[in-house]
């Protein structure tokens, strides 16, 4: 399939793909480049595992970013592993979204809202509601895809 038949949702959704991905990369860039700066953030001190509890995604968040890459490329390219790698991308980002919207309600991280706060709760809804939205929208059009 050409590059002009590929319809405009599939390019939108290739592109928020890498911005997730890029996005994702940023944050443990500032993370790790003011790691003393965030083990004395205010969620490090509302709750006492929640640094130990960060720096655990730093694996599974790089799959994520990989895995939404080839699904942004494949998608791009009108591919059938774009299908793929798509779908592990959403189920990837609905994960962690969940992982990390369970800790902050066990731990009443969600209150009170403040800037490290409203950043987490961007996250969160993002990652659970693209992820849910990639695993639709490109399972809706793998006619296209395979």
């Amino acid at each position: 399939m050409s590059e002009t038949t590929r319809p405009a949702g599939v390019t939108a959704v290739a592109i928020l793909m890498v911005v997730t991905a890029v996005l994702t990369m940023a944050f443990w860039v500032v993370f790790f480049a003011d790691y003393e700066g965030q083990s004395q953030s205010f969620l490090a001190r509302e709750c006492e595992g929640w640094f130990l509890w960060e720096r655990s995604f730093p694996a599974a968040d790089a799959w994520m970013a990989v895995v939404c890459l080839a699904g942004a490329m494949g998608l791009w390219k009108m591919r059938p592993w774009g299908l793929l790698f798509s779908l592990v991308a959403g189920g990837a980002l609905i994960f962690l979204g969940l992982m990390d919207a369970l800790f902050f309600f066990q731990n009443g991280l969600y209150w009170p809202v403040n800037f490290d706060v409203a950043t987490e709760m961007v996250i969160h809804v993002w990652v659970l509601a693209f992820g849910s939205f990639v695993i639709v929208y490109v399972w809706g059009k793998r006619g296209l895809l395979l």
